[in-house]
């Protein structure tokens, strides 16, 4: 990859973060309703899911940022 696009992923890896941190902060600041059986459970399994795409998208981030440092120069 040209440093160009390695700099353009980065970009992109960093959005993919934003935006799943946000949809994370909305679903764990929903109100559930005490009569929906389960709902509390379903928010939870949903912030962790989103939670772990987060630690997924971090990891690609250093990968690129660390391929990055190697190739390119500053």
């Amino acid at each position: 990859m040209s440093c160009s696009d390695l700099n353009s992923a980065l970009g992109s890896s960093a959005r993919d973060i934003s935006q799943t941190a946000i949809t994370r902060g909305k679903v764990a600041n929903t109100s559930v309703p005490r009569w929906l059986l389960g709902g509390s459970r379903v928010k939870t399994a949903v912030a962790n899911r989103e939670t772990a795409r987060i630690d997924r998208l971090k990891r690609q981030q250093d990968a690129i940022v660390a391929m990055r440092a190697r190739k390119c120069a500053s």
